[in-house]
């Protein structure tokens, strides 16, 4: 999590394409999410959970970010991820809140 949470901030894009679970990319919106990383500062990110059993993990985070200069917001998330030959990929995401929502 923390590794995406990098890749969002250093605007890596093709790192989070590349641990985004393949049988999980033909629904990944590379347009918006390209456009979202590259109008976004991020400012900080809190891990409040985190757990993992066998191949599957979820990581409970609150990431702040300022988007096209505005205001700071925070995106609320609870991501699962699966673990396929000693790698994590992010499988998917359920927004908890927010001041903004984040894709």
């Amino acid at each position: 999590m923390r590794s995406r949470y990098t890749a969002y901030a250093r605007k890596n894009f093709d790192y989070i394409l590349n641990t985004t679970d393949p049988q999980r990319r033909y629904d990944f919106d590379h347009e918006s999410s390209r456009a979202w990383m590259n109008g976004s500062t991020f400012t900080g990110l809190q891990v409040l959970s985190a757990s993992e059993e066998g191949n599957k993990g979820v990581v409970e985070f609150i990431a702040r970010y300022r988007y096209g200069g505005g205001r700071e917001e925070t995106h609320h998330e609870r991501s699962r991820f699966r673990k396929q030959g000693g790698r994590w990929f992010f499988r998917d995401g359920k927004n908890l809140g927010g001041t903004r929502k984040a894709t």
